[in-house]
């Protein structure tokens, strides 16, 4: 399952830089961003499956890290082509944030449970 989730996140991530080739209004800025944030969601979905967790926790944060991908996602696609007073990048560094915080409390939470 951990090597699926990378092989995945690859087709995803080759999905991602053959739309710049294909959609001219796809810039440059925006595919980096998309890349990042597909590449951040399958580490996060990785590193997910390499910790021992409770099932609870497991398959809760799989659900919710999918779905946040898919948001930050959306955001690198509507997000303008600056970084200054950027909204859509601030959203989608609050977000992977907010995903590496749960994932490290559900760790320690998982590791005091046993």
């Amino acid at each position: 399952m951990k090597n699926l989730i990378l092989i995945i996140g690859g087709i995803i991530l080759l999905f991602n830089i053959l739309l710049n080739f294909i959609i001219s209004a796809y810039h440059p800025f925006n595919v980096f961003l998309g890349c990042f944030s597909i590449i951040i969601t399958s580490l996060l979905l990785y590193f997910l499956q390499r910790i021992q967790l409770r099932d609870g926790f497991y398959i809760s944060l799989s659900c919710l890290f999918t779905l946040m991908g898919l948001i930050t996602f959306f955001l690198s696609i509507i997000s303008p082509e600056r970084i200054e007073n950027n909204w859509s990048l601030i959203g989608i560094i609050l977000i992977l944030t907010i995903e590496i915080i749960i994932m490290l409390m559900t760790n320690f939470i998982s590791k005091k449970i046993k």
